[in-house]
């Protein structure tokens, strides 16, 4: 052990080696020195294990000597040596820092040694819990910077969430595409300080615009469209993967920045995404696009809100339109309906009084000069105009309620269906023979022009017999004499045109798209007062589209022509089996 004594009493001095040296088996070795300063340069040079310190030396005296060897040496274990008249100083020495004193007229071995092993004890558990100490202020250091960081972690997740639900309001408050868009761009070019934010949906359908809205100051326009022609950083977003990059090497997109791409993901896939922007030499943090990434979540769920409230408004829409076509419909079917039996009740009425009328006069009646019965005054001849009026009115009742009923048959897809290869060369004549004495009559001419090579075509001939039926009719009716009907028909690749035409007056091109609606007539397009019951147009085109075709009117220099389009073989079809081609009615 070795030990520094500090003693300018050489008797002293030596007295204390020859106790220690002497005691025990126990080994000890001094470095004696007179004065505090030389105490200070061997504290400086040498680890000693104790200091004996004299409180009154030459260059010191006092707790003064003892608070200049514990400023050297701090860590080393201080015995004090006083005189009994002393004592009460070399206390306070132990107050201030001390492990022990010894009174010099007092020394015995055991004594001296078991203060000194006492005092070094002493210094290794002071030593040790300084040591526990600096290390709890350590911990605690640490602790409380760990406290610190999670405390602004959870500030900063308390702000994400603000953040986040203030823009989720802002997105959801908006039922319009365009807006949810604005919305997300500029609230997320704010919250991220971003000097570039784009919002891209892609489009819907091969006719549809992409929709996209952009925040910028300095950056190149429709960045999140340029997106889609890289693939490099495309397709990552198909699988809903986030994409930072610096585009060094991509023509298709500007230099000098760095970008954050993220989907915007639907039920459907990838619908749109967000794109921001920062200088190259900045990147964004884990917490930025975890924020992105929800912000594009709620994107994707306000767009997908508003395209079903934008369904939903025009299913309404489309119910109400239907509401007000059915109101429309059965108000038209009502007076369509009482005309026809408002004539009946009349023609009934006249005929009553006219046979009140002539059973009152049915007494014979003979004149001077003849010597014979006269007819009554009312002749049973004007009751057959009655009678007339009355079977016209029940065949346009039937009519009617019979194009009624088809409509609806057709509407409800219970019209049987049976198709059947049709020779349209020979199945025309057959249809247009009724017609012929008919045109005769009313001095019109006929014309039918079909191309002999027409191949068979596979239909349904009832009802392309009402159809060619009901557009003869309405030619015949609106055709003036000496006026022209065209039957024509021709084929191409898939298709069969076949067109009736007649000169009359002209359609004007805003009724045009009218003629096939129920009950519509066209304004002073009837001079002759035919009549008719309003079903028959609407009737030709929806037994067109049952059978797969469409049906299209013209009507310009003194013609109106009506074209009927049909399939030659359908691509749906229910054919019953047949033996023969068939070539009419």
């Amino acid at each position: 052990m070795k030990i520094l004594l500090v003693e300018d009493n050489l008797a002293d001095a030596e007295f204390l080696q020859e106790i220690l040296s002497g005691f025990g088996e126990e080994q000890f070795t001094f470095a004696h020195v007179w004065r505090v300063s030389e105490a200070l340069k061997q504290l400086a040079k040498t680890e000693f294990d104790l200091v004996l310190l004299d409180l009154s030396l030459p260059d010191s005296w006092g707790l003064e000597t003892l608070m200049q060897v514990q400023t050297q040496a701090p860590t080393i274990p201080v015995v004090v040596l006083t005189g009994s008249q002393d004592e009460e100083q070399a206390i306070e020495a132990v107050r201030q820092g001390a492990q022990d004193y010894l009174l010099k007229g007092q020394l015995v071995g055991a004594l001296l040694v078991r203060a000194i092993h006492h005092a070094i004890e002493r210094n290794r558990t002071l030593e040790a819990l300084r040591r526990s100490e600096e290390r709890f202020q350590t911990l605690a250091a640490e602790l409380d910077l760990q406290v610190q960081e999670r405390t602004l972690q959870l500030q900063r997740a308390l702000e994400k969430e603000a953040m986040l639900n203030r823009i989720t309001e802002k997105l959801r408050d908006s039922l319009d595409e365009r807006q949810i868009l604005q919305t997300a761009v500029r609230e997320l070019a704010v919250a991220l300080e971003s000097d570039y934010c784009n919002a891209t949906l892609y489009q819907t359908s091969p006719q549809a615009k992409p929709m996209c809205y952009e925040y910028a100051h300095d950056r190149v326009s429709d960045l999140g469209l340029a997106i889609r022609q890289v693939p490099e950083t495309y397709e990552p977003l198909l699988h809903q993967d986030c994409v930072q990059f610096c585009p060094v090497f991509l023509e298709e997109l500007p230099q000098g920045i760095s970008i954050l791409v993220t989907p915007i993901f639907g039920e459907s896939g990838a619908i749109g995404n967000l794109c921001l922007c920062k200088p190259a030499q900045e990147r964004f943090s884990l917490t930025e696009i975890a924020l992105v990434e929800q912000v594009a979540s709620q994107c994707a769920i306000a767009v997908r809100q508003a395209r079903l409230y934008q369904a939903s408004l025009a299913q309404v829409q489309e119910l109400e339109r239907l509401n007000r076509l059915k109101d429309d419909f059965l108000s038209t079917v009502s007076h369509e309906l009482r005309t026809p039996i408002a004539n009946i009740k009349m023609a009934v009425q006249i005929l009553e009084m006219v046979e009140q009328k002539r059973e009152q006069e049915s007494s014979p009646v003979t004149t001077p000069s003849e010597g014979r019965e006269s007819k009554p005054p009312h002749s049973l001849d004007r009751a057959d105009g009655y009678i007339k009026i009355l079977r016209d009115e029940c065949d346009r009742e039937i009519r009617l309620i019979d194009s009624i009923l088809e409509l609806q048959r057709l509407e409800a897809a219970i019209e049987p269906v049976s198709f059947t290869p049709v020779l349209i060369q020979q199945w025309v004549e057959n249809v247009v023979a009724p017609f012929i004495q008919k045109v005769k009559n009313t001095q019109q001419i006929l014309d039918v022009d079909i191309d002999p090579t027409l191949p068979p075509i596979l239909c349904d001939s009832d009802i392309l017999q009402r159809i060619l039926t009901e557009l003869l009719e309405n030619a015949c009716k609106y055709t003036p004499a000496q006026g022209r009907i065209t039957i024509t028909a021709h084929c191409d690749r898939s298709r069969l045109h076949l067109q009736v035409s007649n000169s009359s007056l002209e359609i004007p091109p805003t009724e045009l798209t009218h003629v096939f609606d129920k009950f519509y007539r066209v304004p002073s397009s009837d001079p002759w007062k035919h009549g008719g019951t309003g079903l028959g147009l609407a009737l030709v085109r929806k037994q067109t589209e049952y059978i797969g075709g469409q049906i299209k009117v013209t009507s310009a220099f003194g013609e109106t022509c009506f074209t009927l389009e049909l399939p030659i073989s359908p691509r749906h079809s229910v054919t019953k089996p047949c033996e023969k081609v068939n070539t009419g009615s």
